[in-house]
This record gives C-alpha cells, structure tokens and sequence, in this order.
C-alpha cells in the first residue's frame, strides 16, 4: 500500500507540474505588463501596459482551472494525447453546465449581484460552484484515468467508431455530470474543510511558515515538494482575498489581481508569505557554493570551483537548484536536512521583518517584481539585508560540519579521479545509456520532464541499473517505487524528446 501511494503520489506531482511549468511566462508578461502602465508611463505605453495585464490575467489566471485541467489529463494520458485532451476541455464544459443545470432546477443557485463568499463563482460565464482550481485538478486527474482505463478499448466493426477515444468521452460524459451533481452538496463542505484548515496554519504563525519552507525544500529529492506548495499556491489554502470587489483565491492569482491595483492598496496581502521559497536559491546556495570551495582539497579547489560555479550561476539566476543539490545530497543528507532548516527558517525571519518580496525563483524572477511593486509594499531592501547575512550563515555552518564530520563534499572525495573542468562541462553523451539503464525499451511505460528532471515509470525496477544510467552525464538519481526520476538539468526536455524519438513514442 505504501508503495502504491509512493507511485500514485509521484504520477501526480509528475502530472500537475505539466502546466506549472507555463506560469513562470504568464508572471513574466503580467509582470511587464504593470511595468507599462505605471504612473509614469506615457499615456500610450500605459494602454499597452493596461491591455498585455488585462489579457494575461483574464486569459491566462483567472482561466487556470480549465488549463490545469487539460493539461493534468494530457500529462496523465500514456497515448493519443490529443484526443485526452478534446476529452478534457469537453469533461469541463460539462461540468460547469451540469453543475448549473442541477443548481437552478433545485433552487440552490445564489441570485446576487456579487457571488463573493457565497461559494459559487462565474466560471467561463456560467454560474456554479466555486471550486478554483481544484475543479480542473480533480476533472483533470478523472479524465486522465477514464482516457487510460477505457481509451483502447474497441468494439466490433459495426460500432468501431464508438470504441477507444469517444468510449471513454461517453463514459466521461456520465460520470463527470454525476460529478457535477454531487460537488453541489459535497463541496461546499470540502471549502468549510479548507477554511479550517487555513485557519490552523494561520494560527501556528511562524511555525506553521516554518514548515511549510522546510518541507518544500526538504521534500525536494522526492519530486513531491510539488504537493506542498501547490495547494497554496494557486487554491484556497494559500489564502483568499476581494480584491475590486472580486474574490481571488491562492496566493499567486491574489499577488497578480493586487498588481493590477497597486495605486490604491496600503499593504500586500500576507499570503505572499507562501511565495517565499526562492530565498535559499539565492542567499542560500551563495554561502553552500563558498563552502564547498573552501573546504575543498587545495588540489581540488580550481577544478571544484569550474565545477561548481556555473551550477551556482544557473541557481541564482534561473532558480533551478537541483544540479547544486545533487553534488552534495546523497554525499551528505545532514547538510541536505540543515540547509532545509535553514531554509525553512530564513523564510519566517524575513516575513516578521516586514518583506513581501515574492521570491519563488531566482533573480530574474525578483528584479521584475522589484521595479513594478514599490518599495513601500514590497520591501524588498530587507530580503536582500538579510540575504547578505545569511549567506555567511550558511557558510560557516556548512564549513564547520564539513570539517569537523569530514564530509565528502565536492572538491574532498578519496577516490582517485580528478574532478577537473572537462568532466564537468564536457562529456561524450549517448542516449542509450538512459534507455539500457532503465532497463530496456520494453521496460519503460512513460517517459516525461519537468523542470529538470526526466521522469520515467518502469514495468519492473530491478531491471534498472543505475551505473548505467550514469554513463549519461546526469546530477542524480531518485527511485520511489516503480518511479525513476534522473536529475538532467535545463535541457531536460531536448533529452525527454530524444528519448521519446529513440523509442518511436508519438502523443
């Protein structure tokens, strides 16, 4: 059960990270778009700046239940993708029109001239149960098992055109109009569970601040850490707030609709805490990155220093840790657990201190939020105050137990090969080895990428031969169950893509 929970667990965070991914360009363009229309923009400018907003925010975040739904289905969909996902977006328009239907025909439809707190919600201009994001999750998760339960299923020749593909659109029909029916009595429950729950971690103030930090980077090896900060991210868990007499819920659609407000609001609203999480791939992996160099074996010091700084630049500056993480996690997971305390406890430092930088990841991602919201709200000169001492933190701490507990860091390995600048930048690089250290091309059942992971479920797991595998120049292997997740880096999806062309998968 344990395992099947593990593999279930990692199909999903493989899944929902599918249309995460897309966030980071929605930021971007809603970011520039509130750059534009400052005050001090020029009236043309601010027109543009006011039209590239009102298009990412009601196009891209205020739709993202229908996107998550989508993109959930097609990521859960081994084959005909495609059609997963006509399936998908038909599962969500029915929904929303059964869920109406069954709401006016039994009197429960609110009649107000503002839905907000009345647990229904305009959702593609009709009228139903305020479900967020959690609609599209769960019609995503739903559709996806339909497509793959019932998707290659055929019929004999005289109703052929009812098997595979519109068999299971039938059968998805049908059980998402039940859904539809039984969400109206259910969920406003479920809301009254997540309002609880809200309220719990509210309540643990710091603490609970803390754990949610050290559990999104401690968690990070497992691919799972998705599952934290996702609900609070983009649900009702993460907060919700009226914003121009609209209610917004998650902390990242409530950061966006305040940026579109920022003339009028006095503060940002506190759920931008969830929003964090960035601030050890900054400061953090600064002062891991000086440790590792200092202690390394004076021999070792130039080759662990080219090793090791270009790793660090694409941390700071894209946000993506998992090549730094990996040089030192296995070797030592005591300052794999004191960097996520750590973590976790610079995060709640700077929240009492009054920032309200959203810091999710690296520099790129500050400096935009940095010029658009001003000083006053962000108050971002504290997250780098106290970022330039935590640096030194998390020097002298890893310093200290790298040397007093001779840790195996980089730059002070006993064996014999050099860490030197060729084998960190360049390496003879043959797909096959991924794909004979999976085990074969009839042991895999999935293959899939997400930020920089490659991610792959196996028929059967001793087959796998991670020696193998890493004849393919790679910062790590992780295995939960039937689950193999091989840390490539940031041309994860070129790999993904050629593996899939080596194996002749077409969705």
């Amino acid at each position: 059960m344990k395992t099947k929970i593990s593999e279930l667990s990692s199909v999903f965070s493989k899944a929902i990270i599918q249309p995460v991914m897309f966030l980071s360009v929605t930021g971007l363009l809603l970011t520039i778009g509130v750059i534009l229309k400052m005050d001090v923009m020029p009236a043309f400018i601010a027109n543009i700046g006011n039209f590239v907003y009102n298009l990412m925010m009601n196009g891209g975040i205020n739709q993202l239940s229908i996107i998550f739904c989508v993109g959930i289905a097609t990521a859960l969909a081994k084959h005909k993708k495609t059609d997963a996902a006509i399936v998908a977006v038909s599962a969500f328009m029915i929904f929303i029109y059964a869920n109406n239907a069954w709401l006016s025909s039994n009197g429960l439809l609110v009649e107000s001239e503002s839905l907000t707190g009345t647990g229904q919600a305009m959702v593609l201009g009709v009228q139903c149960i305020d479900m967020g994001v959690f609609l599209g999750i769960i019609l995503g998760c739903l559709t996806g098992y339909i497509f793959n339960k019932f998707g290659d299923k055929e019929f004999p020749d005289v109703v052929r055109i009812y098997g595979g593909s519109r068999l299971a659109y039938i059968i998805s029909i049908f059980a998402t109009a039940i859904l539809a029916i039984i969400m109206c009595y259910v969920w406003p429950l479920v809301n009254d569970a997540i309002s609880s729950c809200l309220v719990f971690i509210n309540k643990a103030g710091p603490a609970g601040l803390f754990t949610y930090g050290f559990l999104n980077r401690f968690l990070i090896p497992t691919g799972l850490h998705h599952l934290i900060y996702m609900p609070f991210l983009l649900t009702p868990v993460g907060g919700t707030a009226e914003i121009t007499g609209q209610a917004v819920s998650g902390c990242y659609p409530i950061l966006m609709a305040e940026m579109g407000n920022l003339g009028s609001l006095t503060a940002l609203d506190p759920s931008v805490k969830y929003m964090m999480y960035g601030f050890s791939k900054i400061f953090g992996c600064i002062g891991i990155t000086m440790a590792f160099i200092k202690t390394a074996k004076p021999e070792k010091k130039v080759a662990t220093r080219s090793l090791l700084l270009p790793l660090l630049f694409v941390a700071v500056v894209a946000g993506v840790t998992e090549p730094l993480d990996f040089m030192f996690l296995f070797a030592s997971p005591l300052l794999w657990l004191v960097h996520s305390i750590l973590d976790g406890l610079f995060q709640v430092i700077i929240f009492l201190l009054g920032a309200r930088l959203q810091l999710m990841s690296g520099i790129l991602n500050a400096i935009p939020m940095i010029i658009a919201i001003p000083a006053n709200l962000s108050k971002w000169y504290i997250t780098f105050g106290v970022g330039i001492v935590s640096i030194f933190v998390w020097y002298f701490i890893f310093v200290f137990l790298i040397k007093k507990l001779n840790l195996k860091t980089p730059g002070r390995e006993d064996d014999v090969e050099e860490i030197n600048e060729q084998t960190a930048v360049e390496q003879v690089e043959n797909i096959s080895c991924i794909i004979e250290g999976l085990g074969g091309e009839d042991n895999i059942k999935s293959i899939s990428n997400c930020y920089t992971r490659l991610r792959v479920e196996v028929k059967d797991i001793e087959k796998v031969n991670e020696t193998k595998i890493n004849e393919y120049k790679n910062q790590g292997i992780v295995i939960k169950g039937n689950n193999v997740q091989i840390i490539i880096g940031m041309k994860v999806q070129k790999v993904c893509e050629h593996v899939k062309q080596v194996l002749q998968i077409v969705e």
